[in-house]
């Protein structure tokens, strides 16, 4: 009887979400916590001060040249919105660095993950109405992109989790960023699903585009590329499931964040859509299985590879991270969803 109610709830949910929906779709401010895939900056704050995160009430200087090669997609959504953005985000992060945690010797500390950096610099920062002048539960939208640097190569990919953490243990920890959230009285969630990792020149084998040896993993061809790959799609489609059962459950079944309204945006699918159907989205001569900055093993020696085309043409910016092409499509519909009109989109309140 209980399966049976989660599943009705379920799908009163997804045909609601596949609608217009009234409500206020507009918002003052953008909140984002995350990896690289979100970061406008705030890693080189990091980089600079010896390791340590902004003093409460200051913020990091916002960069126009993240790890997309341009703007990220939060900063082409906040801009398209005309809404402030407070990103929390910074690369190489993991949820927590309870269950993967990642050594950064340019700091001398492990990567700030999100419950154990970026949350707390958040939960300071609210007191101070410079950064946060009229938050309301009504017109700030929290978003949460995490998972890259949780699942993949120098973490669960490469069995680099800490002793008996599991991939259900990262899943719950992303419950907890929002359980974080709505203690502060946040009420408008955004959670943005795992992307297709196996797609990334960086996680693809080399007989459909993927890299060999990178910066970014120097010894990939020491495994089974076709292995990995698989195994990074079963990672990443996993925790895409659980999210999609998660949500609801906790929502309706638990009340775990009462009167919030919680969406699940459907990157993963996005992406596949841009990959199967290029032209649609990229700039001619599209390109969705190369990428466009090159680098050497030790990460210098940097090579743009304008003679096959614009960025606007790539998928990929470097072998993992989408180009701003992709970030600008990626806002584009993140503001659909959150206006409750995405096909991307399933809101649960």
């Amino acid at each position: 009887m209980l399966l049976s109610w989660i599943l009705t709830s379920s799908a009163v949910a997804v045909a609601a979400s596949n609608q217009h929906r009234g409500g206020n779709a507009a918002f003052d401010t953008l909140v984002t916590f995350g990896d690289s895939y979100t970061d406008n900056g705030r890693l080189s704050y990091y980089i600079s001060h010896g390791g340590s995160a902004p003093s409460p009430g200051q913020t990091h200087s916002e960069t126009n040249k993240t790890a997309s090669g341009g703007l990220s997609w939060a900063q082409f959504a906040a801009r398209t919105a005309r809404a402030n953005l407070a990103d929390y985000a910074v690369s190489g992060a993991t949820c927590s660095n309870k269950i993967v945690e990642r050594y950064f010797a340019t700091i001398k500390r492990s990567f700030p993950s999100v419950m154990d950096d970026e949350m707390p610099s958040f939960q300071a920062d609210i007191a101070y109405k410079t950064l946060f002048p009229k938050r309301t539960a009504s017109n700030t939208v929290y978003a949460l992109w995490i998972g890259t640097n949780d699942l993949g190569q120098g973490a669960f990919l490469t069995d680099s989790e800490a002793p008996d953490k599991t991939i259900s243990d990262f899943v719950d920890c992303v419950w907890s960023v929002f359980d974080a959230i709505y203690k502060t009285g946040g009420r408008r969630f955004v959670l943005l699903n795992e992307a297709p990792l196996e797609l990334s020149p960086l996680y693809a084998p080399p007989e459909v585009g993927g890299a060999l040896d990178t910066s970014l993993w120097t010894k990939k061809t020491l495994y089974n590329m076709t292995e990995y790959s698989e195994k990074i799609k079963q990672y990443t489609t996993s925790v895409n499931t659980m999210f999609d059962y998660g949500v609801p459950f906790h929502t309706f079944v638990k009340s775990r964040w009462p009167k919030a309204t919680f969406d699940i945006f459907d990157v993963h699918s996005l992406f596949m859509d841009i990959y199967q159907q290029p032209a649609k989205y990229l700039d001619a001569p599209h390109n969705v299985t190369g990428y466009w900055h090159h680098c050497s093993l030790s990460d210098s020696d940097c090579v743009d590879q304008t003679s096959l085309g614009p960025l606007s043409g790539f998928m990929w910016y470097d072998a993992l991270h989408p180009s701003d092409k992709t970030s600008s499509i990626v806002a584009q519909h993140f503001l659909d969803v959150v206006a409750g009109k995405s096909r991307y989109g399933t809101r649960y309140h």
